[in-house]
């Protein structure tokens, strides 16, 4: 059993595709129940440990004979905004794409390829020399300075004044 990313180092921006495959080999068909393919992540630490999954296939037994052994199937999903890979010292948030490959004796084995969710890189937008400076906006109310609001400002102050004598 195999699992591939397409990338070398294992670096998936956030809100990108993940792009991968998995194989089973040196098992023939007939000794298979099913095959279950998740990208997911979980947390290791103190505390409570969690487990999201983002990605999830099944493939039963009519599915398997129509694939060929021995050769790759192609994963692929867009991965979500959050959360990110992290790696501190109380707490972990590990991803990676999971194979579960289940015997017809009732056997299980698992393949796990982990890789790092990273927060995306924005590109920087091509500056054309011709650049317009933006106009104000109309709806926009104007500040207005406090020199110019000081005398409402006393005479909203002197009528509570006079009103709580």
């Amino acid at each position: 059993m195999n699992v591939s990313l397409c990338r070398d180092d294992a670096v998936y921006s956030a809100g990108g595709f993940l792009k991968a495959s998995w194989r089973v080999s040196r098992v023939s068909l007939d000794q298979l129940q099913g095959v279950e393919v998740s990208v997911l992540w979980h947390t290791e630490g103190k505390g409570d440990e969690d487990i999201g999954v983002h990605f999830f296939q099944r493939y039963d037994m009519s599915e398997l004979r129509q694939m060929v052994t021995g050769e790759s199937q192609p994963i692929q999903c867009r991965l979500p905004a959050s959360p990110l890979s992290y790696r501190g010292t109380l707490v972990k948030i590990l991803w990676g794409v999971r194979v579960r490959v289940f015997g017809e004796d009732g056997s299980e084995a698992v393949a796990e390829h982990p890789f790092h969710l990273v927060a995306r890189k924005l590109e920087p937008l091509p500056v054309s020399e011709t650049l317009e400076p933006c106009a104000q906006r109309v709806d926009a109310a104007a500040p207005i300075s406090f020199r110019k609001r000081l005398p409402a400002v006393l005479d909203r102050w002197r009528a509570r004044r006079l009103s709580s004598v």
